[in-house]
């Protein structure tokens, strides 16, 4: 049992705990782990994560994956108010209208109606099959006298032709018994009720069966239908996928490209959101989340734009797979989700592979004419030949000038360099991103130095901080 003033201590990098629905967790040992990285963690140290934690929506392999960390309970008198988690259910509605009559508050005229049903329904029954069987001409003795039955009785009224009322009396019987005959036979096959709007609670279960029509030669050649591409990833799933490409592009950084199951599919990723990777590493199994540099518009394939670290589990493992290896990716994940309303101007702030949900989304904006987002980059680099991306981010700046603009900043800029040296400051956040407000918004993604850095600046130019769990709605993002 540990109180909430104990868990409180415990605050600092080499010491994390947190509260998740009243129990304590220590995940120090999970920072380098944690897929979404040690600095969220970090964050929330000392404190109850447990609406940040649920926002984020994390997977029942996550909330398994805790198990190991917990340290034991809050006290009782210590309890949070539950957090309500929203898991949304669903109902199988019948799609048929049905039409219903009120039911007779007695049984005794219902019974009287059955009776009347199946008299009337027998008798006209015998008729049609004797009338079929032995000639209708059998009943003209019957229907002479209905007729003379009745012109008598119509003869004596004033003004009438008797043969006129003959007729019209032996039609009207006639039709009246048909119709109140085939009228209670319908009713009798029905249950149907009033109200169209009604629904039945479930769709009434029946056997179904597929009907196979023969082949018939035909002259005429149809056009080959065309399947549309299909999405090949999960958000909930793992699915395996071969490695089908491996290029160095700058020192220790790779572009892996990973084959999906068909030429034409899709990848299926929202702008600005990303993918988990998993592999099992020394016999653990270890999760790590990027953003893939290609989109929709690149079939087939999934590329990866990863630095390699001599400590980092899942980027020593990706540069030591052999073409054809597999690993497995879930996704979209991620809070952003880019939509052409989403901001009138974009900052962003990038330093090294941080460059790739920010390029996802300056393709997505410069390929779409009809998206006037506007967006300014200052990006972040050791030397020359670290910058990503510096072909592509150029072509961008080149031919969409009224849409993008970027800036290098180079920290370990050799003599030749002429762009920007040292690091992002206030005065290049001033002079090259826009300013607070007016529906504009900052991204940020990049090493923790320079994030931490960029916190402490923004505030003093007017910008909300980030929030520990990043939210689409935030002024300031963080990836």
């Amino acid at each position: 049992m540990y109180t909430l003033e104990e868990v409180q201590k415990h605050n600092n990098p080499d010491d994390v705990w947190i509260i998740l629905h009243n129990k304590v967790y220590d995940v120090a040992k999970y920072l380098e782990d944690h897929p979404g990285g040690s600095g969220i963690l970090i964050e929330v140290a000392g404190t109850d994560a447990t609406e940040a934690f649920e926002e984020t929506g994390h997977s029942d392999e996550a909330r398994e994956e805790l198990v190991q960390y917990y340290v034991g309970d809050l006290p009782s008198e210590e309890h949070a108010e539950s957090i309500e988690i929203y898991r949304p259910t669903f109902e199988q509605v019948a799609q048929t209208a049905v039409v219903s009559v009120k039911p007779s508050p007695s049984r005794v005229p219902s019974l009287v109606l059955s009776l009347l049903k199946l008299g009337m329904t027998g008798a006209l029954g015998g008729v049609a099959f004797a009338g079929y069987s032995n000639g209708w001409g059998q009943f003209a003795p019957t229907f002479k006298k209905l007729s003379e039955s009745v012109s008598t009785i119509l003869s004596n009224r004033p003004n009438s032709s008797g043969q006129f009322w003959s007729g019209f009396g032996i039609a009207s019987v006639a039709q009246l018994s048909i119709t109140l005959g085939v009228t209670m036979w319908i009713s009798s096959k029905l249950d149907v009720q009033q109200e169209f709007t009604h629904h039945l609670p479930h769709r009434t279960s029946r056997s179904d069966r597929l009907i196979f029509r023969k082949k018939t030669s035909s002259t005429v050649k149809k056009a080959p239908s065309k399947t549309l591409p299909t999405k090949p990833l999960d958000p909930r799933q793992f699915k395996s996928f071969p490695l089908t490409h491996k290029e160095v592009v700058s020192p220790n950084v790779y572009r892996f490209t990973f084959g999906l199951s068909n030429t034409d599919d899709i990848l299926g990723l929202p702008t600005g959101q990303h993918i988990a990777l998993r592999a099992t590493i020394n016999g653990k199994s270890v999760s790590r989340s990027y953003t893939p540099v290609s989109n929709n518009t690149d079939l087939g394939r999934i590329e990866l734009l990863v630095k390699v670290y001599p400590q980092g589990q899942m980027t020593k493992h990706l540069e030591q797979m052999n073409i054809g290896d597999t690993i497995e990716i879930r996704g979209p994940k991620g809070a952003m989700q880019y939509t052409t309303s989403y901001a009138n101007h974009i900052g962003m702030i990038a330093g090294g592979t941080g460059i790739t949900p920010m390029y996802q989304l300056i393709r997505a904006i410069c390929d779409n004419e009809a998206d006037t987002t506007k967006m300014s980059l200052l990006y972040a680099n050791n030397a020359e030949e670290d910058i990503l991306l510096r072909k592509e981010l150029d072509d961008f700046a080149r031919e969409n000038p009224h849409k993008f603009s970027v800036q290098y900043v180079l920290s370990q800029a050799d003599e030749d360099w002429t762009g920007h040296r040292g690091f992002i400051s206030q005065d290049l956040i001033q002079s090259y991103l826009p300013p607070a407000g007016d529906g504009n918004k900052m991204l940020l993604c990049g090493p923790p130095p320079m994030i931490n850095a960029m916190k402490k600046i923004l505030p003093g130019l007017g910008w909300n901080d980030p929030s520990a769990v990043s939210k689409a709605t935030d002024q300031v993002f963080l990836f």
